[in-house]
């Protein structure tokens, strides 16, 4: 489940430590056949990085804000229509996922009309432990046995959920708007794995916040509280947004013979039902299982499938 730490130095520190339009190249050293060191990681072009102490988590979060070149507000002199904001959850590799998916569609010349985005991913800083299963879990979200397997490689405490959602709505969505050219729409958000578990929460909690969200191989297991229940419950009461929902999953995560995906596959299952259940007019969502997927390989075409049908025009 700790996808950072297979995925991502490479892209954490192009995402999150790498200048983004700015040079801070220091001495260069030249190499052989002609190469030349910058003395920089290869960036996340237009894009910026920061770094913020969190009141509300009690850490310091990791920030990358990227948009489109073409529609770039990260410059000074920036003009053009505001951009709606759309958060990304393990945003020291995610960001440059989703930032290859909006380049990539906005050039699409079979079915154009992409509208440009401002991305802003959220981590925690390099070589900072990664808290995701503390941050982007509900309390009596994790079964025991994941909990125990989980707590030989981590001290982290799962749970934390609401005190990230706190950060994400009153300290960091607030700086965004203010620094940015935005639109005053609520946001979107997208995770995958644990993301997937937190914007499943969000969702529930009704966040003003949101109204696109991906839910992602959402981690949400059989543990004494039922909150796919809740999740129906919420399905039968008016939403606080219009809202426009995508769900995912390997098909290898839910028959792959690994108990705790499997659990997710089962959980995964109830959720698309309730949603088939409860129609609404205030959601519109769309789910797909991806043949012969696992839990990490279903990520990429499942994001870009996300991406797609939460902004684009046009059915993945």
């Amino acid at each position: 489940m700790e996808r950072r730490e297979f995925l991502g130095s490479g892209l954490t520190a192009a995402a999150m430590i790498g200048a983004s339009q700015v040079n801070v190249a220091s001495a260069h050293a030249k190499t052989g056949g002609g190469l030349e060191s910058t003395g920089s990681p290869w960036p996340l072009r237009n894009s910026e990085a920061f770094e913020y102490q969190s009141s509300a988590v009690g850490d310091k979060m990791a920030v990358g804000v990227w948009s489109h070149p073409k529609s770039n507000p990260l410059r000074s002199d920036a003009k053009g229509p505001p951009l709606d904001v759309v958060y990304v959850l393990d945003g020291s590799f995610a960001l440059a996922v989703a930032a290859t998916i909006c380049t990539l569609q906005s050039v699409d010349l079979i079915n154009p009309g992409y509208k440009p985005v401002l991305l802003v991913g959220v981590d925690y800083p390099v070589d900072a432990e990664n808290a995701r299963t503390r941050d982007y879990t509900m309390k009596d979200s994790i079964p025991l046995s994941l909990s125990e397997r989980m707590a030989q490689a981590s001290k982290i405490v799962p749970g934390g959920a609401d005190k990230f959602l706190e950060f994400l709505e009153n300290e960091l969505d607030p700086l965004i708007r203010a620094k940015y050219n935005t639109t005053n729409r609520p946001a979107g958000i997208v995770g995958d794995s644990f993301g997937g578990t937190f914007t499943f929460y969000a969702f529930l909690r009704q966040s003003m916040l949101f109204d696109r969200y991906w839910l992602g191989s959402p981690g949400i297991f059989t543990t004494s509280t039922d909150y796919v229940a809740q999740f129906e419950a919420r399905l039968k009461e008016k939403l606080v947004h219009p809202t426009r929902m995508f769900l995912s999953m390997g098909s290898k995560e839910m028959s792959g013979g690994m108990d705790f995906y499997e659990d997710m596959g089962r959980s995964f299952n109830r959720i698309v039902s309730a949603l088939h259940r409860n129609k609404s007019s205030d959601l519109t969502w769309a789910s797909k299982i991806y043949d012969g997927e696992t839990h990490t390989s279903v990520f990429m075409p499942a994001m870009n499938d996300a991406m797609i049908y939460l902004y684009g025009n046009h059915a993945p």
